[in-house]
């Protein structure tokens, strides 16, 4: 469970930065942009929410039992 909380955490961080590098490229094009590369950066920050905790499940009790 250790593994999901600290992949949660890092899905959190990823989820805000990459929203936050689509909002900007937004902003430099002059308004509401439905490009490709803006839609595909907001479904990328949703998909690393998902994702994130999923790997630090299967993965944190592979480091953390491995003593």
């Amino acid at each position: 469970m250790t593994g999901a909380l600290a992949g949660a955490g890092l899905g959190l961080a990823s989820f805000a930065l990459i929203r936050h590098a689509a909002a900007r490229m937004e902003w430099r094009r002059g308004g509401p942009d439905t490009s490709r590369a803006v839609a595909l950066l907001r479904s990328l920050a949703f998909v690393d929410l998902m994702v994130f905790p999923l790997i630090g499940y299967v993965v944190g009790p592979l480091v953390l039992d491995g003593r």
